[in-house]
C-alpha cells in the first residue's frame, strides 16, 4: 500500500475541491417529495416537436378544484386553458383550448400561470409539457424551449438543437447542456468559492486513489449552516488544475455501476481525450454517493468551448474498455459528414498521444473491473459497447455572454 499525505494550502485549492461544494449542497438541501415520486423525463426538443400535434403557450384561466385529489399533485384539477401563442400549428384547424388536471409526475396547474403545452390531436397536454413559471432549472429549460420553438416557427433558425442553460450559484459559474439524459457542462469557480471551505484540506494518495478530507460550514450563504465532515474519494489521474481553471464535464445517463470506458469529444474536425473520474462523497458518515464522469480542464477546456462558439457538430464517444464488440453504427466510416473522425478503439499509443498537455507524462490509469461479462446493474444487463452523445452547439452563443460576465466580474 502506498500512502502519501499532503495538506492543501489555503491560498490555492484545486478546482476539483471547489466542485465539492455543489455536491454537498445536493445532499443536505431539502428534497421535494414530488421529485422522489417521479421518474425524470428524458427526451429531446426535436422528439417532443415531432410527437406533438400542436404546441402552444397556454394560460390557465380557472380550475374546478384548486388542489387535485391525485396523490402528490400540488396543483388544480379540471383546469381550463387558453392559447396565448401557437408555436406549432395542428394538423387540423382548431382553437387550442382545453381542460387538464395536475398530476403527481407532470404538470402542476395554477390559475393565472403560463405553460408550454405539447398537445395531442384532442388538445390534451402530453408529458413533454412544462411550467414557464419560476427560476428553477426545469422552468429555465422550458422557457429556452419556448424561445427556440418561436425562432424555429419564424424561420430565424433551421434546427431544434437543445438549449444551453447558464447558472450562477455560490461562486460557481456554469453552462449546462442536456441531450436525451446525457449532459455536457462547463464551469468556473470564482475567488468567492474558496469561502465555502475551511482553510486546510488533507490530501491523501492511497493505492492510486486520491482522497480529500476536510470540513465545510458554508453549504449556503447562511452563516448558521451546520459544520460537516466531508470525505471525497476520487479514482483517476486528472491533473490538479488551479481553482480559476475552467472545467468541462461529460455525464452519461448510464445505469450504475458505470463500467470503465475511454471517452473522446469531437467538435467539428478536432478531437480531444477526456479523463474518466469516479467521485464518491461521504458527508458526516452518510453512505457515499458515487458519480462517474469524464472531465478535462484548463487550456484544453478553453479550446473545446472556443470550438463550440460557432454552430458545430459535437460528438462524445465513450468506448467500453476491453470489449471486443464495437457498435458498427458508431464507426468512423459511418460518422455523419462534417462531424470529424471519432476513433472508438484506437491503438494505445494513438490514444495517449491525444492526452492534454497539462497532464505532462502522466497517463490516465484505465483498468478493467470484470470486462463486458460482469453483472451490470440490477438486471445483470451487459453495458453497451459504445455510448454516443450527438448534438450541435447552435444555441450556445445565446448564454455565453452571461457566463463570461459571471467570472470576469468576480475577478475585478
Amino acid at each position: 500500500m502506498r500512502l502519501d499525505y499532503k495538506t492543501c494550502s489555503s491560498g490555492r485549492i484545486s478546482s476539483v475541491q471547489a466542485s465539492i461544494a455543489a455536491i454537498v449542497a445536493l445532499v443536505v438541501l431539502p428534497i421535494n417529495a414530488l421529485a422522489l415520486s417521479c421518474k425524470a423525463r428524458v427526451f429531446t426538443l426535436s422528439e417532443a416537436y415531432n410527437a406533438a400535434d400542436s404546441i402552444i403557450v397556454g394560460l390557465v384561466t380557472e380550475c374546478e378544484e384548486e388542489i387535485s385529489r391525485e396523490p402528490w399533485a400540488n396543483g388544480g384539477s379540471d383546469c381550463t386553458f387558453v392559447s396565448l401563442d401557437v408555436l406549432k400549428e395542428s394538423s387540423t384547424a382548431r382553437d387550442y383550448r382545453g381542460v387538464s388536471s395536475s398530476s403527481g409526475c407532470g404538470l402542476s396547474l395554477q390559475v393565472g400561470k403560463q405553460y408550454l403545452l405539447f398537445l395531442d390531436r384532442e388538445n390534451r397536454p402530453m408529458h413533454y409539457s412544462a411550467s414557464l413559471n419560476g427560476e428553477q432549472y426545469s422552468t429555465q429549460l422550458s422557457n429556452s424551449y419556448q424561445r427556440i420553438l418561436r425562432e424555429f416557427r419564424d424561420g430565424a433558425i433551421r434546427e431544434l438543437s437543445e438549449p444551453w442553460i447558464f447558472s450562477e450559484h455560490e461562486g460557481a459559474c456554469s453552462l449546462l447542456h442536456n441531450v436525451g439524459g446525457h449532459g455536457i457542462s462547463f464551469g468556473r469557480s470564482t475567488p468567492d468559492a474558496q469561502q465555502q471551505f475551511t482553510q486546510d484540506w488533507i490530501h491523501e494518495k492511497v493505492d492510486g486513489k486520491t482522497i480529500y478530507r476536510g470540513r465545510t460550514s458554508s453549504v449556503g450563504s447562511n452563516s448558521s449552516s451546520p459544520i460537516l465532515d466531508v470525505e471525497v474519494v476520487m479514482v483517476g489521474d486528472i491533473p490538479d488544475y488551479p481553482i480559476d481553471s475552467q472545467m468541462m464535464t461529460i455525464a452519461f445517463n448510464e445505469q450504475a455501476p458505470a463500467p470503465v470506458r475511454r471517452a473522446t469529444i469531437t467538435v467539428g474536425n478536432t478531437s480531444w481525450t477526456l479523463y474518466r473520474v469516479e467521485e464518491s462523497i461521504s458527508i458526516s458518515g452518510i453512505s457515499p454517493m458515487t458519480n462517474v464522469s469524464y472531465k478535462v480542464g484548463g487550456e484544453v477546456s478553453e479550446q473545446i468551448l472556443s470550438a463550440m462558439r460557432k454552430p458545430s457538430d459535437v460528438v462524445v464517444s465513450a468506448v467500453l474498455v476491453n470489449s471486443p464488440n464495437i457498435d458498427s453504427a458508431s464507426s468512423v466510416e459511418d460518422s455523419p459528414p462534417n462531424r470529424g473522425s471519432v476513433t472508438l478503439e484506437p491503438p494505445e499509443d494513438d490514444y495517449f498521444s491525444q492526452v492534454p498537455p497539462e497532464s505532462g507524462s502522466v497517463r490516465p490509469e484505465i483498468t478493467s473491473s470484470g470486462g463486458a461479462k460482469r453483472a451490470y446493474g440490477s438486471r445483470n444487463e451487459l453495458p453497451k459497447p459504445v455510448l454516443r452523445l450527438e448534438t450541435r452547439s447552435t444555441q450556445l452563443p445565446a448564454v455565453l455572454e452571461s457566463y463570461q460576465a459571471c467570472y470576469e466580474e468576480a475577478e475585478r
